[in-house]
């Protein structure tokens, strides 16, 4: 299983090697989804991956921002440019960077960023189908699903340790719609790790702890796992050689045969690094809810390091449940504030008591908790940790009157170097112990020395000609294990063109039920049901009401066996049913009886990605809600079927756990929960996350077999009603009363806004 660490600046790739990462993924400058990270130029990628390929670490790109059609020129060249530096992998999540890079670069490895959202084995082997290696598998799958998809024809990798996103990855658009920073243009301001009130309870909501399956890898390895993936491009380079390092150790005690759980003072070093409220196990083995979620705070959480006993003025008395050190980072918590400081003082060992110098407006008092947020003994040894070193032979051979002549090899690549004629020597001749000592001398190179042979007879050898002739082969060595080591990426072709088929014009109404369906019947708008109850007994009862012609709107997340009960029952209804609308890349690998069209969960930013999902055979596809008007009317330009959406809340985010379940403690029994089904005082159903401005987001479940999804909702559905240059429309239905129900379709047959309180979206806001 390979050790993937994250690299977001120089120092943090050099941290990897050191800790035995055998991969590293970064950024490009330019379309990567963590824009906020150090990332790379040009100049210094090309340096990063000659560094790493010299020391046989491979790297892994990131190019998995969705693409605005006036960047694929840009972005093609980021591939090229990939390609000529021999890049590893590059990672992708927009399916027009897919469909150019499968054209442009054939031979460059190509990996679906977990942005993707693949999240099933039918997903996994689309992606193989379309000349992808390896799938990053969204976080939500369980243990059962990732072990399903590692046998569809791609390699599998997993985040296993780190911060997690709290919505289905590259379905976020919470970033975007609040502040115009999309989380899938790599601009993501973290919204979730704000505080939101729930049931008049205050807390940190959407925060979901850490994950950490350090000591669950023999488990990973088991189902198939190819690549384990830590977190943290955001994060310091010391963290990365921590974590890095640990994981090092447990995947080197896997391969011998005597895999075992990390002991506490690894733990502990773990957490110290960072931790948001201890660790859990993730989605992946089977945690929820509130096991997920930790409302109490969304920072770092250190260890506890002691408690204030008094105050006196600007000074406290701490009691030391762990050492102090001089240059350790401290937190006092005063209620819910975190008071932060840099500890200046004298060594103090655990049991002893501390003196801590307080700040102005720093308040505390006895009985506060005083947490170590950085150990200064753990940063020094992090930093301290030396790079990996290749062992090499050396051999000299000096024999008067014929070419000085050295060979040195690192046991896979052999290079060797001539130089003049030996001289007999005059007076003393050189021994091999003499001219040994100088060939070790392989200074600040990457290279150490191994067995160092010589033969000689009778000569007399310049030791500056030794040491020329050492570091030329040196040199040329670097450069065979580079050329070795780095993939070949084939030549280059012509970027594809993106000509999209013409199309009848069309509209298309999103409803939950039967009463909304029935305004719109004589609309001429073809009806999408998006049931809120997706198992398999409610699901068929949905299709009994539906009349002949309507379209199902498919989850964007479910399990494999979802998915084919879905499947299932579309070809019992196929007579009758109008098709299916997909709700993520995924689904496109189902054999669908019916004709079915790429939804909101397949965002669609460029012309390159509608011709590549018009070649899968979509019916339609769906303009992503992030692009201004001026853009939508280039992608839709011509009478291409694309979807714009021109009434309904936006789904900002589709989370996995249940704000309802969360504040009640609950973290087991998702799948069989039923607050919501009867009508449980606590239940979902009516609530909202309100922020500190006032705003109130809309809870909306989707019950599927595996237990719900929750949709979060803008808190003002967006309103384009009046665009008359959008030619195909589409309005979604959600939780309007009756009444606004009404009204929505009144407004929609006149070409008009509806007079409710909405947003216009991003059609005159230019996201980032």
């Amino acid at each position: 299983m390979e050790n993937l660490a994250p690299a977001g600046n120089r120092e943090a790739l050099e941290r990897a090697d050191a800790a035995g990462a055998d991969a590293v993924y970064l950024g490009y400058a330019a379309f990567s989804a963590r824009a906020g990270a150090g990332n790379f130029n040009r100049e210094e990628l090309a340096d990063a991956i000659r560094y790493a390929h010299l020391r046989h670490m491979r790297v892994h790109v990131t190019v998995n921002t969705l693409v605005k059609d006036e960047e694929l020129d840009a972005v093609t060249d980021v591939l090229r440019m990939l390609r000529r530096m021999r890049a590893d992998a590059v990672l992708v999540q927009d399916l027009g960077v897919l469909r150019i890079a499968r054209a442009v670069c054939p031979g460059l490895t190509i990996h679906a960023s977990t942005q993707m959202a693949i999240h099933n084995r039918a997903g996994c082997a689309w992606c193989a189908s379309r000349g992808i290696r390896r799938v990053v598998l969204a976080r939500e799958c369980s243990l059962d699903e990732i072990r399903r998809c590692t046998g569809a024809g791609v390699e599998i990798e997993v985040f296993g340790h780190g911060a997690q996103c709290v919505a289905v990855s590259g379905m976020c658009l919470f970033s975007s719609m609040v502040g115009e920073r999309s989380g899938n243009r790599g601009r993501c301001a973290q919204p979730c790790r704000l505080e939101y009130t729930y049931r008049g309870k205050r807390g940190a909501w959407l925060s979901p702890r850490d994950v950490c399956l350090r000591d669950d890898l023999d488990r990973l390895a088991d189902a198939g796992v190819a690549s384990l993936k830590i977190e943290g491009r955001l994060k310091r380079p010391e963290y990365v050689a921590t974590v890095a390092a640990s994981y090092r150790k447990g995947l080197d005690q896997l391969a011998a045969g005597d895999f075992a759980p990390v002991d506490r003072a690894e733990r502990e070093a773990l957490k110290q690094i960072f931790n948001r409220g201890g660790f859990m196990k993730g989605y992946a083995l089977g945690c929820e809810d509130a096991a997920v979620i930790d409302p109490a705070g969304s920072g770092h959480r250190g260890l506890p390091l002691g408690v204030v006993l008094s105050v006196d003025g600007a000074r406290a008395r701490v009691r030391l449940e762990r050492p102090l050190k001089d240059g350790d980072g401290l937190a006092i918590r005063h209620g819910r504030d975190m008071a932060e400081m840099i500890y200046a003082g004298k060594d103090t060992p655990a049991g002893e008591t501390a003196l801590l110098r307080l700040r102005d407006g720093v308040r505390a008092e006895a009985g506060d908790g005083v947490m170590r947020l950085s150990d200064a003994g753990q940063l020094a040894a992090a930093r301290a940790m030396p790079g990996r070193r290749v062992k090499v032979d050396i051999a000299l051979r000096a024999v008067a009157g014929e070419p000085l002549e050295l060979t040195v090899t690192d046991g896979e690549s052999r290079v060797r170097r001539t130089g003049g004629l030996v001289s007999a020597a005059r007076t003393r001749a050189a021994t091999p112990e003499e001219l040994a000592r100088n060939l070790c001398k392989t200074g600040d190179t990457v290279f150490i020395p191994g067995e160092c042979r010589v033969e000689t007879e009778n000569a007399f050898v310049p030791v500056g000609e030794v040491n020329q002739l050492r570091r030329e082969a040196l040199d040329a060595l670097a450069e065979a294990r580079i050329a070795a080591f780095a993939p070949d990426t084939g030549e280059e072709a012509a970027p594809p063109a993106a000509e999209l088929p013409a199309a009848a014009r069309m509209a298309f109404v999103t409803v939950r039920g039967g009463e909304q369906a029935a305004l719109f019947r004589q609309s001429g708008a073809r009806i999408i049901w998006a049931p809120e109850d997706g198992r398999m007994e409610a699901l068929e009862r949905t299709l009994d009401q539906m009349a002949a012609g309507d379209w199902l709107q498919l989850p964007e997340v479910c399990e494999e066996d979802t998915l084919e009960g879905i499947r299932a029952l579309c070809l019992r209804y196929r007579d009758t049913l109008g098709g299916v609308v997909l709700g993520s890349v995924g689904q496109l690998g189902v054999d669908w009886p019916v004709p079915f069209g790429a939804g909101g969960g397949i965002p669609v930013m460029n012309r390159q990605a509608a011709a590549l999902l018009l070649e899968e055979g979509c019916a339609f596809v769906t303009a992503s809600p992030e692009l201004t008007g001026k853009e939508l009317r280039a992608l839709t330009a011509g009478e291409a079927p694309i979807l714009v959406k021109t009434w309904g809340r936006t789904q900002l985010m589709l989370l996995h756990h249940c704000p309802a379940r969360t504040a009640l403690g609950y973290t087991k029994g998702r799948k069989d929960c039923a607050l919501c089904d009867t009508g449980h005082p606590d239940a979902l159903a009516g609530t909202v996350l309100e922020d500190r401005r006032g705003y109130r987001f809309p809870l909306l479940r989707q019950r599927l077999p595996e237990g719900c999804l929750v949709r979060l909702m803008n808190a003002l559905p967006t309103d384009w009603l009046d665009k008359r240059e959008i030619r195909n429309p589409w309005v979604e239905l959600t939780n309007e009363t009756p009444e606004e129900a009404a009204i929505v379709a009144e407004a929609f047959l006149d070409g008009r806004k509806t007079g409710l309180q909405a947003t216009s979206g991003h059609w005159n806001r230019t996201v980032e």
